[in-house]
């Protein structure tokens, strides 16, 4: 049956040739792949098509220069098609390698994927890899094969990226660290787990030293309402306005919805100065600049709070230019009732 639907493959009959593919593809013979191979150079690229698929279906490695030919070629496609075969030949590091420095940020990280299933140990390099991506994939792989050692989880837990990072704090957080990097150091692996509840009551106790782990900064990141008010809760329990370091790490970090929340109750001169850093910071939404103001109304907010408030320079017509309208107006009718 192969014998007679691999001569149909040359019909001149484009409706026989087709045919042929399709039979072949249903019968499921690995021996039907060498078949394939003209039609990568098919003007029909329906042809090409099935000829990458039929390589990536039942190429068994024998022939090294298949991938290396796929490897070399010009279109993304093919090449990372390379990248996904290379492994099956018996010595694909160099093809591979060479993909992992390829400009398409998927083949190469295909091409690493490959390579680390090939070569455990380039899971160690992989965390080196400018590439974020690469650098999560590393870190997941060893994770995985429980052969990551202390060098490793310092790097995936100091990694900028916080995708590289929850890779270990999930890992972590599963097992709650009993017995799954055993002899590493027990502040190392609490620096990377723990839940939101986890990071609220971190906070209550000491907001500067919870400020300082890479998975309580991602948290204080989300925009989640229910993060938020586990947060919040946290925040309100602790002195953190009281240090203006603590203030501006905090303010640095957290999200929108969070900020809005922490500063929305109490008086005094320490909430009014964390106020006034959150209102003046540009790089915040306008809503939440005037969230802040608003939320002022009925506090009693100091006379030396509503002058820098006039000192801003905002559109009349804007949001926040109407907030701080408001507080004044305010402020102006309590002082005149007093």
């Amino acid at each position: 049956m192969l014998t007679k639907e691999v001569a149909r493959l040359r019909d001149k009959d484009v409706r026989q040739r087709r045919r042929a593919v399709r039979k072949l593809f249903e019968d499921g013979d690995p021996a039907a792949m060498p078949h394939f191979l003209p039609f990568l150079e098919d003007d029909d690229e329906w042809f090409v098509k099935r000829a990458l698929i039929a390589i990536e279906r039942w190429y068994d490695g024998k022939d090294p220069g298949i991938a290396e030919s796929l490897a070399s070629s010009g279109n993304n496609e093919r090449r990372l098609l390379a990248a996904r075969i290379a492994s099956r030949t018996s010595s694909p590091e160099g093809v591979l390698r060479g993909l992992c420095k390829d400009d398409d940020a998927k083949i190469r990280l295909a091409a690493w994927s490959s390579l680390i299933r090939y070569d455990q140990k380039a899971a160690h390099e992989g965390l080196k890899n400018v590439d974020r991506a690469v650098r999560k994939l590393s870190a997941s792989a060893l994770i995985d094969s429980g052969k990551v050692d202390e060098e490793d989880i310092r790097a995936i837990a100091s990694d900028s990226s916080s995708a590289v990072r929850r890779t270990l704090s999930k890992s972590v957080s599963d097992s709650r660290g009993e017995g799954l990097y055993p002899g590493l150091p027990k502040d190392l692996l609490e620096e990377v787990s723990g839940s939101v509840a986890d990071a609220s009551k971190e906070i209550s106790i000491s907001a500067s030293s919870a400020l300082e782990r890479p998975w309580i900064q991602d948290l204080l990141r989300s925009r989640a309402p229910e993060v938020v008010t586990i947060l919040t809760a946290g925040f309100r329990e602790s002195s953190w306005m009281e240090d203006p370091d603590v203030v501006d790490s905090v303010l640095k970090i957290v999200s929108d919805p969070l900020l809005e929340r922490i500063l929305r109750r109490g008086r005094g001169a320490y909430v009014e100065a964390a106020c006034m850093k959150g209102i003046m910071d540009e790089n915040r939404s306008e809503a939440t600049r005037s969230r802040l103001v608003l939320d002022r109304i009925g506090r009693s907010p100091s006379s030396d709070f509503i002058g820098m408030l006039d000192s801003i320079d905002t559109p009349s017509d804007g949001e926040l230019a109407m907030a701080i309208s408001a507080l004044v107006v305010e402020a102006a009718g309590s002082d005149g009732r007093e």
